[in-house]
Formats: structure tokens, sequence, C-alpha cells
């Protein structure tokens, strides 16, 4: 009737079949004021059906408990993009290979769960607060299992510097919500009173995460009729204020218009490929990169998101420019002008620029003021026609020249990632380090011109259980026997919360955001009272994108240092 127990740092990768007993009996972590210190907690050898009973003591009740769910990992992400479908490339850079199933989702629990497999993971979690000196805190944790007890140790280092809550002064962070997504998965009517109750909740779990920005699509909160497009202004109204009430400091404007090429027939498009080259050849590659489809002529021009209407038509410039002053009229009525930043076209490719400056040039005229936010290509054939450039986070850093030179200019940098890049550079995929998300607030302490992240993938499952599959691009038909594998999206790209019973789960992902982003608090305030020191302890763990120290206990060291710093 024995099992066995082990704590492990929450940063590292805990699988279904972890040796538990290479975990420890007591872990010590440290953290500041307002922020949170967790640690895994790995079971085996458990008999299923027999519950695992949790007791906790402390000198306080401020913890939480969560059950962790695995997911699949089913393919490994590429070397360069998307997954090694692609071009049948080899990544060394991920953490074990695929197919595996990596502990990511977090249920909370209270006290007592019953085992259902051999194996079992949890997560506990305590809030520093009211520390006004170093100080430890003790945690035991008691775990039984049939006539079987183990007890846990969990210390925590507490600090006094405080970390402010993520808001209008703190890094600007935004994932792109999908709100059917969200009503499909919790069986509740879109734009309901349950449906706005569900909405905050995963707002709210975003803003745990530190997100402080808002992504409004324009499909959201705009109805097509028969002379034009209208502004929903309840559908506006809700979204405003829910992402207000869950902490939201900043808006997003969703892209007003889209390549052709993504509403291009992909069967055509594969059935013009060389079906028996389609892992390896480099053609495909380079056409999926480019994402342009230049096999169609489509590929070639931009259409408004909503009616379809060429951008660079009559029709097409009339409904961009009626988006636009019925959206700035809301963002006045509202008082959002100072916190607004508006997407006109997703990563413009050469062929759109063109195109891209007429698009602009129309939502200046009728938004003034509001500065137009794009994740793009370094061309300067854009130039002018945006104010805040958003590269990938490698593109960022291979062209920082190109960048640098427009921040010198007057013009703004957020940085990006998603389907790319892959190989040794930061990401959020799940077969990627969790310190790499770590990092991810590390980088504009590196590149301090830098003062935004974006990704697409909060809550984008595409139609699938993301419990079930975690590489999909279109879901394939049930009884479909040639799946588009090299469409298929790294795994965790499309998102990094769950859905659950009436509230989203965070995840081990999540976390890692969170934990980056306080540490960048703690970065800033250190810049200010010793910028050499900062500097130290940056090249200690984090020289660059792809640069970096993998190991947690370094990484530790280095945070422990940083809080010893600020003291």
């Amino acid at each position: 009737m024995g099992f066995n127990a082990g704590l492990f740092d929450e940063l590292t990768p805990c699988y279904p079949d972890t040796d538990v007993s290479t975990g420890k009996i007591r872990y010590r972590s440290a953290g500041s004021n307002g922020t949170y210190a967790g640690v895994n907690i790995l079971l085996s050898d458990l008999t299923p059906g027999l519950p695992v009973c949790i007791e906790v003591e402390g000198e306080n009740t401020a913890f939480k408990l969560f059950r962790m769910i695995p997911v699949p990992v089913e393919v490994n992400t590429g070397a360069k993009l998307r997954t090694e479908y692609l071009k049948n490339d080899t990544n060394e850079n991920v953490i074990r290979r695929a197919p595996f199933m990596v502990y990511e989702a977090l249920e909370p629990v209270y006290n007592i769960v019953m085992a259902d497999l051999t194996t079992m993971a949890l997560n506990f979690k305590s809030v520093i607060e009211y520390c006004r000196e170093k100080r430890m805190q003790e945690w035991k944790i008691r775990i039984s299992h049939g006539v079987c007890t183990k007890e846990l140790i969990f210390e925590v280092e507490q600090y006094p510097f405080r970390v402010p809550k993520a808001g209008k002064d703190t890094h600007k962070f935004v994932m792109w919500f999908s709100l059917d997504e969200i009503a499909w998965c919790h069986h509740v009517e879109k734009w309901s009173s349950e449906f706005e109750a569900l909405l905050e909740k995963y707002f709210r779990a975003a803003v745990f995460s530190r997100q402080n920005m808002m992504a409004i699509s324009m499909g959201d909160c705009f109805d097509v009729e028969e002379d034009g497009v209208r502004l929903n202004r309840e559908h506006f109204s809700m979204l405003v204020r829910t992402a207000q009430r869950a902490g939201m400091a900043y808006f997003e404007g969703g892209a007003v218009a889209v390549r052709a090429a993504q509403l291009a027939d992909n069967d055509a498009f594969y059935n013009s490929l060389d079906h028996d080259a389609i892992r390896s050849s480099d053609e495909v590659a380079e056409a999926f990169k480019r994402e342009a489809f230049d096999e169609f002529d489509n590929g070639r021009y931009a259409v408004d998101c909503l009616t379809h209407a060429r951008v660079d038509s009559e029709e097409g410039r009339r409904i961009i420019a009626s988006m636009g002053r019925q959206l700035f009229a809301a963002i006045r009525e509202f008082g959002l002008e100072d916190v607004w930043m508006q997407s006109a076209l997703d990563e413009p490719n050469d062929a759109l620029c063109e195109v891209y400056r007429e698009l602009t040039g129309i939502l200046r005229n009728e938004m003034p003021g509001i500065p137009i936010l794009e994740p793009v290509l370094p061309t300067e054939k854009v130039e002018g026609a945006l104010d805040i450039w958003c590269p990938s986070a490698d593109v960022y850093e291979n062209n920082r020249e190109f960048f640098d030179r427009q921040a010198d200019r007057g013009d703004r940098l957020f940085v990006y990632t998603c389907l790319t890049p892959g190989g040794n550079y930061l990401n959020r995929l799940l077969d990627m380090e969790r310190l790499r998300i770590v990092y991810f607030g590390w980088l504009p302490a590196r590149y301090p011109r830098i003062e935004g992240y974006l990704h697409w993938g909060a809550n984008q499952y595409l139609g699938v259980d993301p419990y079930k599959r975690s590489c999909c691009m279109f879901s394939e038909q049930l009884l479909e026997f040639h799946p588009k594998r090299a469409m298929f999206l790294p795994a965790g790209d499309f998102g990094i919360f769950y859905p659950g019973y009436r509230e989203p789960y965070i995840s081990v992902r999540s976390e890692a955001h969170r934990i980056g982003y306080e540490d960048l608090c703690m970065l800033e305030a250190l810049r200010e009272k010793d910028p050499e020191r900062e500097e130290e302890i940056l090249d200690a763990v984090f020289r660059g994108c792809a640069d970096y120290e993998k190991s947690v206990e370094k990484y530790r060291d280095a945070r422990r240092e940083l809080l010893e710093a600020l003291l």
C-alpha cells in the first residue's frame, strides 16, 4: 500500500513517467511581495480507486492546490518553424522526443483527489504578502493514500521588494482570445449574461498571468448589414467593461483586413503539390513561411475582414473608412484614446506593402491619434505606415539595427511569437523548456526598447479538444485519410489556457509567463538602483533569444541574487 512522493521545481517539465524518487522531500524557493511561490508534487505507485488526501500546515491559509492534467505532444516543433513534418527536420532543442504526455493544465482542487492512475501530479501555490523584511515561511504538506502518509516540506524565502500588479505601468502583454471557443467549450450562448461572467473569469486568468492588454476582434463587435457594417455597441461595451473589471489597462483593435490567401482553397493548393515530397520539399516550406500562397492570384491582395471586398476597391475603402469612423467614436465615448492601439493587416507580405499603406492611411484619417500596431517583417516598404513594429522575437534580434533605427525615429517596438521561431529560440511551445517562457520577461531587460509582447493563442483551439490534441491546424474530418500534416501547428501554439468546469484553467506555461514578468519588475527596479549589477545578473542566465541558461537551478540562483540585490 506504499507510494512515493517528491517535490519538483514548478519550472521543471514533469511527465506521468517522471521518476518520483528524483524529487526532494524538502524544497526551497524564493520570491518577493506581490508574487506567488509554487512547487510541484509528484506521486507514483498509487492504487487506482483510492483517494489521495492532502493536509497543509502553515502560518496561514493563503494557498491553493491544483491537480496537474497531462496533455499530449503529438509532433515535435520544427527546427525552424511549424512542426518537424514540414521539412522532416529533426529539432535537437526539445525537452523530449514526441509523442509524449506532459503535465500542463492546472485544475483547482481542495484536499482530496481520487487516484485514477498509478501516478498523479499536484501543484501547491502560496501568495507572498505583508512581508516587511526578509523572512522564511515553511509549509508542511502531508499526503495520505491508503494506510501510508508522506510529509513534504516547502520553504519560501520571502523578500520585501513589492512587485506591482499587472496594469497600466507594467510591460504590455496581449494574447488573442477566441470568444466563439469560450462559448462552444462551456456550452453557453455567446453574449448572454452567463457568457459575460465566464468571459471575466478568462480575462482574470490572463491578468493573473500578467496580461494587461485586451485584443478585440472586429468580427466580434461589428455586424454586416445590407448597406455596409455597423458597430454593435452592446458587444463592444461588454468586452470593454469585462476586460476593465478583470484588470486590463490597454486594448488592441484587431485587424480590419486579411490577406486574401487566407481565404484560398487549401485543397486546391495541396492538389497542386507533389505529395510524395510534401514532407521534405523546401518549396512547400517557403510557401508556408511566406503564407502568401503565391500559386494563387488572390494571394496578392487584401480584403476587408467582414464583407471580403478588396481593400483597394471603392467598396473596400468605404467599408474600412466606416469601420474606423465608428470604432473611433466608440473609443472616444469610452475614454480609451490613450490606451487603444489598432491593427490593420496581420503580417503584410512584400506584395501587400502598397495596399497596406493605403489601408493605414484610411485608418489614420478616421482614427486620428490612434497608433497602428502590426506584426511585420523587417521591410522599409512599410516605413511611415505604422507606429508600433511587432516582429517575431528572433527577427527582432537578428535585425536589431533596422528596428532600433525605427525606434530612433520615434516608432515603438513589440515582439511576438507563434508557430515561429523554432529551434533554440524563445517560444512557448509544449516541447520547450518552461524557462524559455520565463525569459520573455527578461527579454525587455536585455533589450529595453521592447515595450510589449504579443501572441495569437490564448484559447484558439480551432474546434478540437485541447486535452486530447495539441497539434492541429484545421480539424480533420473523421474519415479523412490524408491529413494536411505540413499545416499542423506546433504543440501548444493555439492556447495557453484550458476549458474547465465553468471556468478556465491556468497552465504551467501561463505561470511561467507570470513568473517572467514578475522578474521584469524586479530587473527594472535594479536597473534604476544599480545598472551594472542588473547587467551581471542578466549575463549570468539570459544573453539573447537563443543564448540562455536552461538549468532551472542556475536560473533560481540568479533570481535569488536579484532579490538580494533589491534589499
